[in-house]
């Protein structure tokens, strides 16, 4: 099976590298550059010329990348959508995530203050070791600044697919302090899983994940 991964909000594909997916065939989807404004939707449709939709295929996603899985779903009409460490619509973001809808926080962010709260947003991710940490830190700088924005903006006004995801499987951590989990409806649960976990605990998001592909006919 063809299996499609969509990173999280500011990373690229190292953020899988140490999944375990078995014999699939693996396509990694990297963000594009967007221009400010940009939907999710709009992410999905630039994303969707990377996906043989020809053929029987997988979207896998975390966080923002989940998101827009469940776009590109409608584009593409893959066998699973299968996200991790996400949303299925503003009904799951948490109280002080809806809060700052429509308030553009983006527009706040500088080289500076991005330096100064890094410790407090690798807490909310669950970053705590040091290789953890190493990598967190590489995909942050990897990142331009004007592109985090348009990508922090597209997930704050996502209200969810205008047509939800048909065999859809949601995987989220019970430690995930970024999207809580008490916010979430039917996920396969990873204890001790933080917003990180499918670098930090790619082994028991591995044995998910493969366990959701058995079920593709």
């Amino acid at each position: 099976m063809d299996l499609y991964l969509i990173p999280g909000l500011g990373a690229d594909r190292r953020l899988f590298g140490k999944l375990d997916l078995g014999e699939h065939t693996v396509h990694y989807l990297d963000w594009p550059a967007m221009p400010e404004g940009s939907r999710l939707k709009d992410f999905a449709h630039e994303l969707a010329a990377n996906v043989d939709a020809s053929k029987p295929h997988v979207l896998i996603g975390v966080s923002m990348g989940g998101m827009v899985a469940q776009e590109l779903a409608a584009l593409t009409k893959p066998e699973h959508v299968i996200i991790i460490s996400s949303w299925k619509g503003s009904n799951e973001m948490s109280k002080p995530i809806r809060m700052m809808r429509g308030t553009h926080p983006e527009r706040m962010l500088t080289p500076a203050l991005m330096k100064h709260t890094l410790p407090v947003v690798r807490w909310q991710m669950g970053v705590e070791t040091a290789e953890d940490v190493v990598l967190f830190d590489a995909l942050v700088r990897a990142q331009p600044l004007e592109q985090l924005k348009v990508q922090i903006n597209a997930c704050l006004g996502w209200e969810g697919p205008v047509t939800p995801a048909e065999h859809l499987v949601h995987i989220h951590g019970d430690q995930d302090r970024l999207m809580p989990i008490a916010n979430i409806v039917g996920a396969e649960m990873i204890p001790g899983g933080t917003h990180f976990m499918v670098y930090s605990k790619a082994v028991e998001v591995g044995a998910a994940l493969r366990r959701a592909l058995d079920s593709v006919h």
